[in-house]
């Protein structure tokens, strides 16, 4: 599509930002772009291809986010039932309201539900993943993931956004209503569908070669961090989300996925450690840094662009990140998307991030170029 961007990408491989990287994009009225620059892997001196696969576990949520509005559309599930009637652990969370003298937390009953969009949402008022979760490490009684049978939390259901990495819970949602494994479930409702051959919990024995960084054998669950996918076939699933393929979803469904589910709640924007007086005040996801100066909400499996960036996505573009070495971008106002996988090089700080915004810029600079050589030709029915 442009030499922009693999000027961009080859520039971050020579001088050695990262040691590989491959990016896709699709912007309407622009042929595809399509690149891979750098090494796979040191291990076996093979290159970087659009088939190498990722370990990116946060890249998994927005596909278990559609898993469970596929269970909504079917009726299995209820988007707003309270989910302790298949989850019973639910049934009394107990929210954190602070410690008294001798350091015991304290601790009341919850008010409101816990429900699939409040956890898709990043409302549940959960603190596993989080940067709550350091407290787990002070061996507090009273702290326990959602699995473990006793659940606290930092807010009341539907009261604040709190990040959590939650796969494991939306997993054993889908498991319960659904009668499947999750790993079932995915392949056989959406890989499968969408062509996504190397998309999953585990990586064949014949596929380990293409593994980014050499195959290493992880001892995690399906739905509870191990989660591997190749850019090419991650780009299948963000082309669909781009075209609202009804295949996936139902139009309503669609709109939950793809628009601002929190209301007027707010997600932190500080990202300065010393600029909060409380640890709720900072946010470390890796999707709040790249624009810092927008105002973000989210959806049921993305961040939500609440304002345009300049020469960059549109207000409403949505957002995912698979670490700090993978995003995605959807903006389905121009009709333009985008995914970024980077293998960072050993002992060099993270560049990934100003990496997938000049990848973004180039794409859109691009999509402005050629529109602007392609005046007077005759539209077609998806040009701006």
């Amino acid at each position: 599509m442009t030499t922009k961007a693999d000027d961009l990408l080859r520039g971050s491989v020579r001088s050695g930002e990262v040691s590989g990287v491959v990016a896709m994009a699709t912007a309407s009225g622009s042929p595809p772009y399509v690149g891979a620059f750098g090494a796979r892997s040191t291990v076996n001196s093979s290159w970087m291809t659009p088939d190498t696969i990722f370990q990116v576990p946060g890249l998994v949520r927005p596909i278990m986010a559609v898993a469970g509005l596929q269970l909504v559309d079917s009726g299995v599930l209820g988007i707003d039932e309270p989910l302790r009637t298949i989850i019973p652990a639910l049934n009394q969370p107990l929210v954190l309201t602070g410690f008294d003298r001798n350091g015991t937390p304290k601790l009341r009953p919850a008010r409101g539900e816990i429900t699939l969009r409040r956890v898709l949402n990043h409302t549940a008022g959960f603190n596993v993943g989080s940067w709550w979760d350091a407290l787990a490490d002070l061996e507090c009684p009273w702290w326990a993931p959602p699995w473990a049978g006793a659940v606290s939390l930092l807010a009341d259901p539907g009261s604040r956004w709190l990040h959590c990495s939650d796969t494991d819970l939306i997993a054993m949602i889908i498991e319960r209503a659904s009668g499947m494994t999750v790993a079932e479930y995915l392949h056989s409702e959406i890989f499968r569908e969408l062509g996504m051959l190397d998309t999953g919990f585990e990586v064949g024995h014949r596929s380990r070669a293409r593994v980014a960084g050499g195959w290493r054998k992880s001892d995690f669950h399906a739905g509870y961090t191990a989660f591997y996918t190749s850019p090419k076939d991650y780009f299948e699933f963000v082309e669909a989300v781009l075209w609202g393929d009804e295949s996936l979803l139902s139009p309503e469904s669609f709109d939950l996925l793809c628009t601002n589910q929190i209301g007027a709640l707010s997600l932190p924007s500080s990202l300065d450690i010393r600029e909060a007086s409380t640890p709720g005040e900072i946010n470390f996801y890796p999707e709040i840094r790249l624009h810092p100066e927008a105002t973000r909400k989210w959806s049921l499996g993305f961040m939500v662009n609440s304002q345009a960036v300049p020469d960059g996505p549109r207000a409403g573009t949505l957002t995912c990140a698979g670490d700090a070495d993978s995003y995605c971008w959807i903006d389905r106002s121009a009709r333009t998307a985008g995914a970024l996988f980077a293998q960072p090089t050993p002992y060099r700080p993270d560049a990934t991030e100003s990496i997938f915004g000049g990848f973004q810029r180039a794409i859109y600079a691009e999509r402005a170029s050629h529109s602007r050589r392609h005046r007077g030709v005759v539209r077609g029915p998806f040009d701006d």
